[in-house]
């Protein structure tokens, strides 16, 4: 006669069942790590992935950003620069036969030194300014010697350089700048008009300054 405890065994048996279904759980989730990943092709791909890429800053006339140069010496604070000369013009070289002109007395913010002809070398020009000869005359004067600006001007007319600073001092000038204009076009001058001495020596200092 069987003294089982129907109660005894029926707790064995659902221990029993427990541990089987708790040993067949651990079986399947290894089962399942080692299953690998399948893909629509049935094969196994290792796809690398990329980086994402960086972002490019669009440059334009817009952001007004610039593509900085690549100077290994730009930033260098010991790095000599070269030395810009920003001071007034060459010296303004006068004829001595201006000497009582009013002019000169306004030439205050430019170098001037008389220059006289010596022997053979003949001064032609009344003002020196940069290489240019520049010829001074007024209206009045003009009038009374009208051959006088010819003759100033034949030996200067080969080049096409030169410069007639023309004061107009006196009523009645149309007629006269209209013959001054002329030979100043036929004999390779520019022309200055200016209606005070003051002006002219304004237009002195700025040609001897640019």
């Amino acid at each position: 006669m069987n003294n089982t405890d129907p109660t005894s065994f029926q707790s064995i048996l659902a221990g029993v069942k427990k541990l089987r279904e708790q040993n067949g759980g651990q079986e399947r989730s290894q089962q399942q790590k080692q299953i690998p990943t399948v893909t629509n092709t049935n094969k196994t791909e290792n796809i690398p992935v990329r980086p994402p890429e960086p972002k490019r800053t669009v440059i334009n006339s817009f952001n007004q950003q610039r593509v900085p140069q690549q100077n290994s010496n730009s930033d260098d604070p010991n790095k000599k620069r070269p030395y810009v000369n920003h001071g007034p013009g060459k010296t303004v070289l006068v004829n001595t036969t201006q000497k009582e002109n009013p002019l000169l007395d306004n030439l205050k913010n430019t170098n001037w030194r008389y220059v006289t002809s010596k022997g053979g070398t003949k001064i032609y020009y009344d003002y020196l300014i940069k290489g240019r000869s520049v010829l001074f005359l007024t209206l009045s004067y003009h009038k009374l010697y009208a051959d006088y600006l010819t003759r100033r001007m034949a030996p200067l007319s080969k080049d096409d350089n030169n410069i007639l600073i023309f004061v107009v001092d006196g009523p009645n000038s149309e007629e006269t700048l209209t013959d001054v204009t002329k030979m100043c076009m036929f004999n390779g001058f520019t022309l200055l008009v200016a209606f005070n001495f003051e002006q002219a020596g304004k237009y002195i200092e700025y040609l001897n300054s640019a």
